[in-house]
């Protein structure tokens, strides 16, 4: 932990505006027919991703491997296991080169 806050600390060093999400996969409020094989997140610049949940409707964590990184990077993508019809929501948290924690939410739903 005290290794991360380091590099956060000098990664933030010269920042500009807030970063945010440019596209994701699926995307917000989709409503697919098949269920996604795959969760991307691409983000407007290079951020280290603190955290990404996945819960269903009843607020059920969906496990697909997600495991915090220290190395910054604009795009991120996971397999996702087997969704079943169910709203989804994924909750993710940043921290861009500006110092700024980000956090948010989108949703889609699998008929």
């Amino acid at each position: 932990m005290r290794l991360l806050s380091v590099l956060l600390l000098l990664w933030s060093v010269g920042a500009s505006a807030h970063t945010h999400l440019t596209a994701s996969v699926p995307a917000d409020n989709a409503m697919l027919m098949k269920a996604p094989e795959t969760l991307s997140l691409s983000y407007s610049a290079e951020v280290i991703l603190l955290s990404v949940e996945v819960t269903d409707s009843n607020g059920d964590n969906v496990a697909f491997g997600f495991k915090p990184v220290t190395a910054a990077a604009s795009q991120f993508s996971w397999p996702l296991p087997a969704l079943k019809p169910e709203t989804y929501v994924v909750d993710w948290t940043i921290v861009g080169k500006d110092g700024h924690k980000v956090q948010k939410q989108y949703s889609f739903m699998v008929h």
